[in-house]
Formats: structure tokens, sequence, C-alpha cells
């Protein structure tokens, strides 16, 4: 078996990131325009500059989490598993252990609707999920 280049593990979680943010823009953004209704006053208009700066923190993100794919070769110890269930394996754990957390804390120390925190956990859950897969797509094809 082929080692896997970490080039390729971090250029696959940004990949993977990016779909994290065209799922932000696609889904989440018109699921807050509509919690916005509510509360219009609380809210600040989706410019540019800011839409830039979510894909790089989502970019970064990926390009982090595919680094600790390659850092962990544990999850190749899996060898009676498939590709895609490590890679949703991986995706879930960096969510459960990075994500959710934050959602969960900032939701019992703000006075903001559940629904979105439910909008962003959701959205990072998909961002976690394409990275764990995509690096595991290389894993894969390295092998």
């Amino acid at each position: 078996m082929q080692r896997i280049e970490l080039v390729m593990s971090v250029l696959a979680g940004i990949s993977g990131g990016l779909i994290g943010g065209l799922w932000g823009g696609v889904v989440s953004s018109p699921w807050i325009a509509h919690l916005r209704r509510d509360n219009p006053d609380g809210w600040k208009d989706e410019k540019l500059r800011q839409l830039a700066a979510v894909t790089l923190a989502y970019g970064a993100a990926g390009a982090t989490l595919g680094f600790l794919f390659w850092l962990g070769w544990g999850l190749v110890a899996l060898i009676d598993v498939d590709w895609y269930l490590i890679g949703l394996l991986f995706g879930l754990l960096c969510w459960a252990g990075a994500t959710l957390p934050v959602m969960v804390t900032l939701w019992l120390r703000l006075h903001t609707p559940a629904t979105l925190f439910v909008v962003h956990a959701v959205e990072w859950l998909v961002a976690c999920l394409a990275i764990g897969l995509l690096c595991a797509q290389v894993w894969e094809r390295a092998g």
C-alpha cells in the first residue's frame, strides 16, 4: 500500500470544507433568512466580504481536519471497514468533539432561538462529513 501524501489529505480537507461553505450559502442562508423575519433588528446583512471570510474559515477548518486525518493513522487500523464508513466516522468524531460542544454551550448561554444553533450545527455536520469522506477517499485511492 502506498502512503497517503500530506498534501492530498489537506487538499481533500479543504475541498470538504468548501462543500460546507457551499451548504451554508445554499441551505443555511435561506434558512436563516426565514428566521430573520421574526427579529430583523438582531441580524447583520451578509456582505461579500463576510461570505469570503466564512469561506476561508471553512477552507482553513478543512485543511486542519485533513491534516488531522493524515496524522490519525489509527483509523487505518479498521481494515475490515469500507472507506466511506471510516470517513463518516472521522467526520462524526470531528463534529462531536469540536462543533457540537460549541453549539451546545452557546445555546445554553445566549438568548438566541435554538433553531439558529440547529442550522449551524447541521451546516458544520455536513462540512465535517464531507471532509471525512473526501479524506477517506484519498486514503482509499492511494491504497
